[in-house]
């Protein structure tokens, strides 16, 4: 049960880090969409296309963080106390991202809504990046030496910026099924070259993550290319290029499960890499998992949950892209 709680958390941070990553990468091109015609035209569909369902992909944040302080309270004691920095901004900039994202809705004056738009974007930026940079703490085997030591080191950095390649090359391949639903070929021609560019942003960057996680983490590097988190790491670098050609040539069935996949895969090696550790070197999975009582309760828990949002979501997901949430 200790292993399966674990596997049901590491779902919930994937589940965010996909789901949440493509709002988050759409906000980052909103932000880097600037003024001219085709900028405004990106903006707009943007728009459309978040508003139905944005709001949805916080609650695999929610379960993540209800599952890490009932499930392993020792690691959430740990993290939380070095690392709240990191989470304290990047809960800011998820609700200024979700306030601005509604005040533009209602800004009376061009000025009123360009600060929203910046406010939206920067926020859709920082967010995925300490939150990723939390991740990247913990694996760098700094947390348990003290409030806040642990917050700012190479591999807090190297997760973080990888953390918004991915979201931009995420957000970027939704956009283009999205800009097809909405029969609009100047933007399909606007995000494929968008796929292309955050897609060699995310191959460098992840280049250079690895040479920093050797440097500062040997034994995880070792274990994401040569132990357990191989086969998810291979996944990453074979899907990417492939999402980045099928892009290239125009062919766009099955882009979006091929996205995700290669963004999931990247959450996977890490944490298979790192396993059983939680906390590398100092805290494993059965060290830190609850009571038998406690971990009997929150499994059944976890099933009714998904038993009753999964389907709801789906539904969700379903009808709006069949265009049946649209106003009339």
């Amino acid at each position: 049960m200790p292993e399966l709680l674990a596997f049901v958390l590491l779902l919930a941070i994937t589940a965010y880090s996909t789901a949440g990553g493509v709002d988050f990468g759409a906000g980052i091109w909103d932000l880097l969409a600037g003024t001219t015609r085709p900028g405004r035209e990106a903006r707009a569909l943007i728009d459309h296309a978040m508003a139905p369902v944005w709001e949805v992909n916080n609650v695999w944040l929610v379960l993540a963080i209800v599952l890490c302080w009932t499930a392993f309270p020792p690691l959430f004691q740990a993290t939380f106390a070095d690392l709240y920095p990191l989470f304290t901004l990047a809960l800011i900039g998820l609700v200024l991202r979700g306030a601005f994202f509604a005040f533009r809705h209602v800004a009376d004056s061009p000025r009123a809504h360009r600060v929203a738009d910046l406010v939206f974007g920067v926020s859709s930026v920082l967010t995925p990046f300490f939150f990723a940079a939390s991740l990247g703490a913990i694996a760098s085997g700094r947390v348990g030496h003290g409030v806040g030591q642990a917050c700012l080191n190479p591999m807090a950095l190297a997760f973080g910026l990888v953390s918004v390649a991915a979201t931009a090359f995420s957000g970027a391949s939704f956009l283009v099924g999205d800009a097809r639903r909405y029969r609009a070929p100047e933007m399909v021609a606007y995000f494929r070259r968008r796929v292309i560019a955050s897609g060699f942003g995310l191959i460098a960057i992840g280049t250079i993550s690895l040479l920093v996680i050797g440097l500062e983490a040997p034994s995880l590097l070792r274990s994401m290319l040569l132990g357990a988190g191989l086969p998810f790491a291979l996944v990453t670098v074979v899907l990417t290029p492939v999402v980045m050609w099928l892009a290239w040539r125009g062919l766009f069935r099955g882009n979006r499960v091929l996205t995700v996949a290669a963004v999931g895969s990247l959450v996977f090696a890490w944490a298979f890499a790192q396993s059983p550790y939680l906390l590398p070197g100092k805290l494993t999975i059965e060290q830190a998992i609850a009571p038998p009582g406690t971990r009997a309760v929150l499994l059944a828990v976890t099933v009714v949950l998904v038993l009753v949002v999964v389907p709801a979501m789906g539904l969700l997901y379903y009808l709006d892209q069949r265009n049946t949430l649209e106003s009339p």
